[in-house]
């Protein structure tokens, strides 16, 4: 059963996905072609060429059906590539529906003691289903609990029912916990999910208080609020529904003799994950998070390392020197950048902008700095290391 899509199915099917209705010259079109081969590991049966042969959204999607239904057994999922160089990460499909599968279990446990309403009915798809998370949480999910998925954003948020699983990222929920006109008429017996990176405890209480009464109705925004700890290169690893309490492994997940974590591929066979962070172990299931082991930080659920977005400004012609770091008062966090600049005979007012227009243009939203300051020498403590700077 394929998920039924919802509020978006109609303005979308208007559009015309040709690469003539989207203005595609043949090299943009040959790029799309190929991601999209890529996705669905195509080369596994040869078909690689036959996605440059299609124009299409239509055709590229009737072709990724053929190498599934020909055997083809893996999905490639990319990093977002601010933390270094961009990442190809092959998962095997099986594994994928696997963990959707003990997800579904997981959110199912004890329905015989809630009310019939309290079990899923629709998935809310808010994530985007691209990324790892979204694809199993909004595709693979909707097909393990058989149930309609609905593909929504803030903009067009539906009308939530009793019975739904919102799927969002923390920024998403984070909009939503300050919406109190939204989640003032949610229904109760709604569930949510949040991953990419570590949901706020403030947002997690704010979205799942203890039931309150105002304007006459008792208010119980959300019956449970999952945090889940993965990424593309692990998929799911552990769960949580307390920001205050440790994550527990997922199905098939297993702790390693060094303190990893493992996927168990079957009675005496696993595979170490490549886990991105530090953790301590409560017990043999259950850990905390630490903090990044590669300095990266979170900006709008993307991992983003500082180091690389401050090359990548290095090579400006206009930068001599410069050092990024995340912003402690941004709200949400941003990145922010203090440029020293190269000596040239432009005005330093005309070399700024042109750094920032490069900026906007070149990198991420998420790893464009929000704020740019400059100055003659980088900021440097009394000791001479490099330190923070005023926003």
């Amino acid at each position: 059963m394929a998920p039924k899509l919802g509020n978006r199915c109609a303005p979308l099917a208007a559009i015309d996905w040709s690469a003539h209705g989207l203005a595609l010259d043949s090299l943009a079109c040959m790029q799309l072609a190929t991601a999209a081969a890529t996705w669905c590991n195509a080369f596994e049966k040869g078909f690689e060429d036959l996605f440059l042969a299609k124009r299409n959204i239509g055709e590229w999607a009737t072709a990724m059906q053929r190498v599934t239904a020909l055997g083809g057994g893996h999905l490639t999922f990319s990093t977002s590539g601010s933390t270094g160089a961009r990442k190809y990460i092959r998962h095997r499909l099986t594994n994928l529906m696997d963990e959707a599968r003990a997800w579904a279990s997981l959110l199912s446990q004890n329905q015989a003691q809630r009310p019939p309403d309290f079990a899923i009915k629709r998935v809310v798809v808010l994530a985007p289903t691209h990324h790892i998370y979204g694809f199993i949480w909004g595709v693979l999910l909707p097909l393990a609990l058989d149930v309609q998925a609905i593909d929504a954003d803030l903009q067009t948020l539906p009308e939530l029912l009793a019975g739904d699983l919102v799927v969002a990222v923390p920024d998403q929920w984070g909009w939503l916990a300050n919406s109190r006109h939204l989640t003032d008429r949610w229904p109760r017996d709604i569930k949510g999910v949040s991953s990419t990176a570590p949901l706020p405890a403030q947002v997690h209480r704010l979205l799942t208080c203890e039931p309150t009464l105002r304007d006459g109705l008792i208010k119980t925004p959300l019956a449970q609020l999952l945090h889940i700890y993965g990424s593309a290169e692990t998929a799911g690893l552990a769960w949580r529904d307390d920001p205050d309490q440790p994550y527990t492994l997922a199905a098939s997940r297993q702790r390693t003799l060094v303190g990893g974590i493992a996927l168990q591929l079957g009675q005496n066979e696993s595979a170490d994950l490549a886990v991105p962070d530090e953790l301590t172990w409560v017990c043999e299931q259950r850990f905390y998070v630490v903090g990044r082991l590669d300095g990266s930080v979170q900006v709008g659920g993307n991992n983003v390392s500082p180091a690389w977005v401050s090359a990548q400004l290095a090579n400006h012609p206009d930068v001599e020197h410069v050092a990024v770091r995340l912003s402690l008062s941004a709200k949400p966090p941003r990145l922010k950048a203090f440029v020293v600049l190269r000596q040239t005979k432009q005005s330093q007012s005309q070399q700024q902008q042109q750094i920032e227009e490069w900026a906007a243009e070149h990198l991420p939203w998420y790893a464009n700095p929000a704020a740019f300051a400059y100055g003659a020498a980088l900021p440097r403590s009394s000791m001479g290391k490099l330190c923070d700077w005023p926003d």
